[in-house]
């Protein structure tokens, strides 16, 4: 399975109404009701030849998807993939020895693809398709390297690992004008790992390395890039801040207590963030922000955990509608999404539409939720 997506665990089906608790997003920007949001029409993306399974990792703002497939018993051939005007196309290997691949995200006005694949020894190197041409980011060698975002100007973002080094490092690939498909490096201020970027340049992720704190961090895309450490409790063991918006408004992730992990929303007023937690589902005492736009549509997993102890039941995918949480699986239309079931909810673009990983007929796809308006 790749890094990027969720475990692939059923919902639960939530007997309970949720609380209609709304949470004041401070520092979003103002936009009409959301709460009243009922449905969202499903559309089944395919699979590549040859593949059985389909699992998505990210949306454009143009509704287009990225991800790959692979067979029925994965062994490590799997392809990634773009799905745009209703088509996929597959992202390639790369040149020589690539054995697998996966698509992370396809620029929705460029059309360029960036994403994961190897040179022979299934170790991950970052790749770009340009038109037709499929190119190795940053030739890491004796390291790994995940390419996460692309942005207009074709500037490359996302995380590296040295062969020699403990610590994975933020990294930044500016293309050189003068020779197609090779690009400058620069490193991120850490030690950190970025975990998303928004469309300009903005990252998030958690600091790590040494003696550290685990501690959910933002870096800039202005100055040095210097990594800045999100605000924490006193009781978190850990936090992780695993999306923003392209605003640059809000960032949502999770924070640690023990034995447990709470939903966090962080709100940005100039440089200073203020942190709050988003409620869950009623009955339950635990969940996971992993995705939000700019009009503050978060979405992520809530769940129930016995106290003191790690033991969990499944989670539930939940889509917060102005601070309200929603279970996502009974908002689906009953003709197009009849027969799915929602194992995770891995993007959503500023439209609201939200793509997911779902199981019908005993085979994993990834389906893109459109809201009814």
């Amino acid at each position: 399975m790749h890094p990027f997506v969720s475990s692939l665990r059923p919902a639960v089906i939530r007997r309970s109404v949720p609380a209609l608790v709304v949470l004041a997003l401070a520092g979003a920007a103002a936009v009409a009701p959301l709460a009243a949001q009922s449905a969202y029409t499903v559309t089944e993306i395919g699979v590549l030849p040859g593949h059985t399974n389909g699992f998505a990792i990210s949306i454009n703002d143009a509704g287009q998807v990225a991800g790959y497939s692979e067979p029925t018993i994965p062994n490590m051939t799997q392809r990634g993939w773009v799905y745009k005007g209703g088509a996929l196309t597959a992202l390639g290997t790369l040149p020589k020895r690539g054995q697998y691949s996966s698509a992370t995200f396809i620029h929705p006005t460029t059309g360029v693809i960036v994403g994961d694949g190897d040179t022979g020894d299934f170790r991950p190197q970052g790749m770009v398709r340009i038109g037709a041409s499929v190119y190795n980011v940053f030739p890491n060698n004796g390291g790994n390297t995940h390419v996460l975002r692309v942005d207009t100007a074709g500037r490359i973002y996302g995380y590296f690992i040295g062969g020699r080094s403990t610590d994975w490092m933020g990294g930044m690939w500016t293309p050189n004008p003068k020779k197609a498909g090779t690009y400058t490096q620069t490193i991120l201020g850490g030690p950190g790992m970025p975990l998303s970027f928004n469309g300009n340049g903005q990252g998030v992720g958690y600091q790590s390395g040494g003696t550290l704190r685990q501690l959910a961090a933002f870096w800039d895309n202005t100055g040095a890039r210097a990594m800045q450490v999100l605000p924490a409790r006193p009781e978190f063991t850990s936090s992780s801040a695993n999306a923003l918006s392209d605003n640059g408004a809000t960032i949502v992730g999770t924070g640690h207590p023990a034995f447990s992990s709470i939903p966090l929303l962080w709100s940005r007023t100039g440089t200073t963030w203020t942190l709050r937690d988003l409620p869950v589902l009623t009955g339950d005492n635990q969940g996971s922000a992993n995705g939000v736009n700019n009009a503050g549509v978060v979405i992520g997993t809530s769940t129930y955990g016995i106290p003191g102890t790690w033991q969990i039941e499944a989670s539930t995918s939940v889509v917060w509608l102005q601070g309200v949480p929603r279970e996502i699986q009974p908002l689906l239309d009953p003709v197009s999404g009849a027969g799915w079931l929602i194992t995770s909810l891995v993007g959503i673009n500023n439209s609201g539409q939200i793509v997911a990983n779902a199981l019908k007929g005993g085979f994993s796809r990834a389906i893109i939720l459109t809201p009814v308006p």
